[in-house]
């Protein structure tokens, strides 16, 4: 028995229904690949440049297992290396903020955010301050306008700075 279908207030048979399905399903693969030349990447961050290795090979991978005395080390490191990294605590979903690209790109460095786990907070504390020193030593003060408020140990390194 053969079946009737309505589309917008349009009775359709089987065959007709069909046709619609098979003309739909060309219009959507002929307009997702109409996009390939024309089309922007979104970029969520610089840290994506980065190999497997230099992520491996970096401070922040490293603050895990480290001890105090070792984190200026790590930090002048990942400096020398030109992988300086801001280093976040977050929650279970990274936060990504509209700007990062742009002054993860001007400033030559890369967020890091943790997530839920991390290391000691005073490891991650101690080695963003190595950073942000470096940062004005390189850029003066307009960095800390621009970056973001929730850097680990941001707020306490500014006020020591006045």
């Amino acid at each position: 028995m053969p079946y009737s279908y309505t589309l917008y207030g349009i009775f359709l048979d089987d065959d007709s229904m069909k046709k619609v399905i098979i003309i739909l399903t060309l219009i959507f693969n002929f307009s997702s690949f109409a996009q390939e030349n024309g089309q922007e990447d979104i970029v969520f961050s610089r840290i994506g440049n980065l190999t497997d290795e230099q992520i491996d090979s970096s401070g922040p991978t490293k603050l895990f297992f480290a001890k105090k005395s070792e984190v200026k080390k790590l930090a002048k490191q990942d400096i020398e290396n030109g992988i300086p990294f801001l280093l976040l605590q977050g929650g279970v979903a990274p936060v990504i903020i509209a700007t990062d690209p742009q002054f993860e790109e001007k400033y030559k460095i890369y967020f890091y955010e943790y997530g839920c786990t991390g290391p000691d907070q005073n490891l991650i504390e101690e080695y963003n301050k190595i950073i942000f020193n470096y940062l004005s030593d390189q850029y003066g003060k307009k960095w800390i306008k621009e970056v973001r408020d929730d850097v680990v140990g941001l707020k306490d390194w500014t006020k020591s700075k006045r």
